[in-house]
């Protein structure tokens, strides 16, 4: 197997973050293969018979690989470099390298859902991607076993693209209208698909007090693995993330296991149930999802950067528990004129493997710009 592989980017449908799609790719390739390779790969970007591409050189070449390059979010295919022209070294001899199916449901899980504010499906799947890479359990990603919390959920973005790759996601949202919207979706996607399903909503009290509602959802592929209770799992819980701590039992609420990716202080303010203004972020406040992080998790928190610095989004985290382990500026793009987002990518201080993790930080190319 070949050691130089090229990976063609797919394009983006935003014009915005298309501009920024590059940088982003690298960014992502250097802590996701690094984490789940255990080296990082040297990466460049390369243009491909006028494809826009990523040359990935080094710690490729085998089926261990074959996953974490399909599953980064800007791929769209991948081809081996046999060789290359001697008279022309920047001429590759490309070979298309067949690669596994990582996703497990049709993209109009991710891509039906259309609503003001939605955060882009790539954009979703590379926060998702980032947050596994940090968890002390990241191959869960590849074989469905790792959970997923997004304190944040909205509408379900991040809970599909989870959903898709055959995870059982957990989804908080405070939004009474959000929690609706996406219930209702769940439900008439799974019947178009034909899967068979359970939608079940029941109340959410904690010491007798009603936060909100509870949905389970589970789907399967027929009616024999839904009985056998083989299907896929999905909480939706319609509550203030503040109160995720009491909602969750009480092991998972304290030793959460797997990933928090959150798009936290990305939104503008808006109205709460019953007309109080509100904003989506709670990245000033110690956020839930963090203070669930343990026993290995990650957490990849995206912010606005006119609204929340790197510096005190870090002491944020910090006091719920975290340190943060990406620069300031790692992943910095615009996404309008309003917000200069950037991602934060933290490991609880008791993670097994923090140090290993800070060391990819270290070694990473400058922030862009």
């Amino acid at each position: 197997m070949s050691e130089v592989s090229l990976l063609l980017r797919a394009p983006s449908a935003n014009r915005v973050y298309a501009q920024a799609a590059g940088a982003l790719s690298r960014a992502e390739a250097h802590w996701v293969l690094g984490a789940h390779l255990g080296a990082v790969p040297s990466l460049r970007d390369r243009e491909v018979g006028g494809m826009a591409g990523l040359e990935v050189r080094g710690a490729t070449g085998g089926s261990r690989s074959e996953a974490p390059l399909a599953m980064l979010s800007g791929t769209l295919g991948v081809l081996d470099v046999r060789q290359e022209d001697p008279q022309d070294p920047d001429r590759p001899l490309p070979r298309p390298r067949p690669l596994p199916a990582v996703p497990r449901h049709p993209s109009d899980l991710e891509t039906t859902l259309r609503y003001t504010g939605k955060t882009n499906e790539q954009f979703t799947a590379l926060l998702v991607n980032l947050a596994a890479a940090l968890s002390a359990r990241r191959a869960g990603i590849l074989d469905g076993t790792l959970d997923l919390l997004d304190p944040l959920c909205g509408r379900g973005t991040t809970l599909n693209r989870a959903a898709r790759l055959g995870l059982s996601p957990v989804g908080a949202e405070i939004d009474r209208k959000d929690v609706e919207t996406y219930r209702a979706f769940l439900g008439t996607w799974s019947r178009t698909h034909r899967f068979k399903h359970t939608l079940e909503t029941t109340r959410l009290t904690v010491h007798g007090e009603r936060l909100g509602d509870r949905t389970e959802a589970e789907l399967a592929p027929d009616k024999q693995t839904l009985r056998a209770g083989g299907g896929r799992r999905l909480t939706l819980l319609g509550c203030d993330t503040t109160r995720l701590g009491e909602v969750r039992p009480a092991a998972p609420s304290t030793r959460w296991s797997g990933t928090c990716p959150t798009a936290s202080s990305t939104a503008p303010a808006r109205a709460a149930p019953g007309g109080a203004p509100r904003s989506r972020s709670r990245a000033r406040r110690r956020p839930a999802g963090a203070r669930c992080a343990r026993d290995g998790a990650g957490v990849a928190l995206a912010v606005n950067r006119r609204t929340l610095d790197h510096a005190e989004a870090s002491a944020v985290l910090a006091g719920a528990g975290s340190r943060v382990l990406s620069a300031d500026g790692a992943f910095r793009h615009r996404v309008d004129q309003s917000i200069d987002r950037d991602i934060l990518l933290a490991v609880p201080f008791d993670h097994p493997r923090a140090e290993e993790l800070a060391a990819l930080g270290a070694d990473q190319e400058d922030p862009i710009p």
